[in-house]
């Protein structure tokens, strides 16, 4: 329906009315209109209960009415002439269901709509014989299973056609033969699952192609020839599944609007959209896009409004939207973004709009947004932001920003809970702190021990080979997990993390693990990382479940890298204290204790040495903490399941390269320990169990005494006829019971 309104617009401005001027793609030649006159009077047609007709705009018929109708219209259209003349005729007709030939014969229109809700057919001369080329026709919201091919030969001169709401299943390559003035065709909401791959080759002026809501797949997509001519293409709900990649279209140049929208894309590949180097506009809202690679976009510079809206992103990497230097507009909201970094808004160079609600962003990184940054908008409703000191940065550009006062409102704080539901523009930049509430709390005994060490690492090139050497105290385990982290500047970010599947019962030598990291193709040769093995200890006795987790140093990738074993602490020269030993407990109530251990202890004055704690989830800064050498300890509340890296590192007064003041990281997951019973829990337990024993006994008891036979006084007693020596007592109670 939008595009026959489109189309009737357009034809209103071309019978020269101003008041409704067209869009660009529909505005016809401007010598068209010279020939109209200016007068205008609205034919008078009615005869009911037959036919109606009534103007709502100058040159423009509306009629409805029932079968019979049309041969009405047209008898009167013929006595009035073409001065002045309607140019546009839209009839809704019942009961029709065909148009037959000679239609409106000695008619001059320029274009014509009919409707019943019932056509399925069109007879070859139904266009015959009209006083004037039309240009534009339009039969939607009918019952057509094809193109009607035929009766369109008639109308050299078409340029718009609108199909819409038919139930077409097929365009084949003679479906617009003779059609070559064609430039729009609407085809939405059929039930198309096949176009011919040369359908539209011989279209030369063909700009505007709508094939929205039918059943094509990305083969059909694929296999159609180059449309050098097309400018805006309509695949909005559709049957679009995969990845979206180089080769899913066909050559387009002069493409500036793909509209994709309400498929089941899955991923944008390297590359992606190679041959539509002139887009400008890109619509992929509700898909269930998950990935953007790396130089995705590299093909698409001059892009200018991106859609990704509703879809299932959870990161977008600087590489990915690198070359987008041109895009002013990037909706992202209703996705599952977790941060917002400076990867995401520093590559784009132009970009004014960034509409971010509906994730789940907690963290604003301190470098995502600059003085220099050129944003006019940016939404972000419905995150749950944690406004702590990590969102100075943030907050302060907000307030000085040109945004808008709605966008400004937009970011509200979830956590911590003194400032929940405030809006981040009115919170004090003071009241933006760190770790001011939590408790510190004394020893702690950590439930991941490091107890796997890496003896060996080979890279072949194409294959990340680890040799893991276990304690004797780890064993029986089973494996659980494997996550690689890659060095990023001062911080590591979690890459990737998979499941990992071994029984040490199943091995020869469970005190040798061998691991071959899953997906290894993802890392890059050069770049630093660290790998860490979590094992599930097993042991007959515990009641808990234990975790074992052993790390790597941050090593580089390189081929034939080999780990040596590690020196003893203890022996080495250096004289500066460092951080050898992390345990922190993350307790099930979402509370996490660290207790750092310090060799040697510090000589220096307690003032003078400190030691910086931080507390990491993929890479973003949760908390951070200085903390003096003499109370290497810190806790943190509010935490989930995990994993979290916790990091540690000695900070002196001068500073030095010394490596054993290079940070010391462990990874932390939840520790959910079994219910542990008190002493007054068992004694209660104890006194209901006797209590219960003794009700019992009593009533067993009682029903006893109650239910015993009263043998000595039964009168119905009668003792065996024998002698008193040879009865036997048990054989007289069983006689009398009989007996009675």
């Amino acid at each position: 329906m939008v595009g026959m309104w489109w189309l009737l617009l357009s034809l209103v401005w071309w019978c020269g009315t101003t008041a409704i001027p067209a869009p660009g793609p529909f505005m016809p030649p401007s010598s068209s209109t010279t020939n109209l006159p200016d007068a205008w009077t609205c034919p008078e047609i009615t005869q009911q209960p037959v036919v109606e007709c009534s103007c709502d705009m100058p040159h423009t018929l509306r009629c409805s009415g029932s079968r019979g109708a049309m041969q009405i219209i047209g008898k009167k259209l013929r006595s009035i002439g073409s001065d002045p003349g309607v140019s546009l005729l839209d009839c809704t007709i019942q009961n029709m269901t065909a148009l037959p030939g000679l239609l409106l014969q000695g008619v001059a229109l320029h274009g014509l709509v009919i409707s019943s809700g019932e056509i399925t057919e069109v007879h070859h001369t139904a266009f015959q014989g009209l006083a004037s080329p039309l240009q534009a026709l339009g039969l939607p919201n009918n019952k057509l299973t094809s193109v009607p091919t035929q009766a369109l030969k008639s109308l050299p001169e078409l340029d718009r056609l609108d199909l819409s709401s038919n139930k077409m299943k097929y365009v084949d390559a003679e479906s617009f033969k003779g059609l070559q003035n064609l430039s729009f065709i609407e085809l939405s909401d059929n039930i198309l699952t096949k176009i011919a791959p040369n359908a539209f080759d011989d279209l030369p002026q063909l700009r505007i192609l709508r094939l929205r809501g039918n059943q094509l797949t990305v083969y059909s997509i694929t296999a159609m020839d180059p449309l050098p001519t097309i400018e805006e293409l309509e695949l909005s709900e559709n049957q679009l599944l995969g990845p979206l990649g180089p080769h899913t279209f066909p050559p387009m140049e002069s493409l500036g609007d793909l509209q994709l929208g309400h498929n089941t894309l899955s991923s944008i590949k390297k590359d992606a959209l190679m041959g539509l180097t002139n887009l400008t506009t890109l619509s992929l809202h509700h898909n269930q896009i998950d990935v953007l690679e790396d130089n995705a976009f590299s093909q698409l510079g001059g892009l200018v409004h991106l859609d990704l809206a509703h879809n299932r992103i959870v990161a977008v990497s600087g590489a990915s939207l690198a070359h987008l230097v041109n895009l002013l507009e990037l909706d992202l909201r209703h996705n599952f973004l977790r941060a917002l970094t400076a990867d995401l808004i520093l590559p784009l160079k132009s970009l004014e709009g960034l509409r971010l609600d509906d994730n789940d962003i907690s963290i604003v990184a301190s470098d995502a947004l600059k003085n220099t940054t050129v944003l006019k908008r940016l939404t972000l409703s419905d995150n749950p932001l944690n406004c702590d000191c990590s969102l100075i940065e943030f907050a302060v550009w907000l307030s000085g920003s040109t945004l808008t006062g709605e966008d400004k409102n937009s970011p509200v704080c979830a956590t911590p809970p003194s400032l929940e539901n405030g809006l981040l523009v009115n919170v004090a930049v003071k009241d933006l702190v760190c770790g001011e509430d939590d408790e510190v709390i004394g020893a702690i005994e950590a439930p991941i021990e490091a107890r796997i060490n890496l003896e060996t690492f080979n890279y072949d090139g194409s294959n990340v080979i680890l040799e893991w050497s276990v304690e004797d105290s780890a064993v029986p385990y089973t494996c659980d997990a494997i996550f690689v982290y890659e060095e990023e500047g001062q911080a590591e970010v979690l890459l990737e993390s998979n499941p990992l599947k071994c029984n040490s019962s199943q091995v020869k030598n469970p005190k040798s693990l061998r691991v071959t990291v899953p997906s290894s193709t993802h890392l890059q040769p050069g770049h630093r990382y660290r790998y860490c093995v979590v094992l599930l200890e097993s042991k007959q006795m515990a009641d808990d479940l234990s975790l074992v987790l052993g790390c790597s140093d941050v090593l580089p990738l390189v081929q034939s890298g080999r780990v040596l074993p590690r020196t003893d602490i203890a022996s080495t020269n250096s004289k500066l204290p460092r951080v050898i030993s992390i345990q922190a407990n993350l307790s099930y109530n979402g509370h996490l204790g660290i207790l750092l251990n310090i060799y040697p202890q510090p000589q220096l004055a307690s003032s003078q040495c400190e030691i910086n704690i931080a507390i990491l989830e993929q890479g973003a800064l949760l908390s951070q903490r200085r903390v003096n050498c003499s109370e290497p300890k810190y806790s943190y509340v509010g935490l989930n399941t995990g994993p979290y890296r916790v990091c540690a590192n000695i900070i002196l007064p001068n500073p030095t390269l010394d490596p054993a003041l290079k940070p010391r990281c462990i990874t932390v997951f939840k520790h959910v320990e079994a219910r542990r019973f008190s002493t007054l829990d068992v004694a209660f337990v104890s006194i209901f169990l006797i209590l219960s024993f003794m009700v019992i006994a009593l009533i067993w008891g009682v029903r006893r005494v109650l239910l015993r036979p009263k043998l000595t006084t039964h009168q119905c007693f009668l003792p065996p006829e024998l002698d008193d020596e040879q009865q036997h007592n048990r054989y007289v109670k069983l006689q009398a019971t009989t007996k009675l």
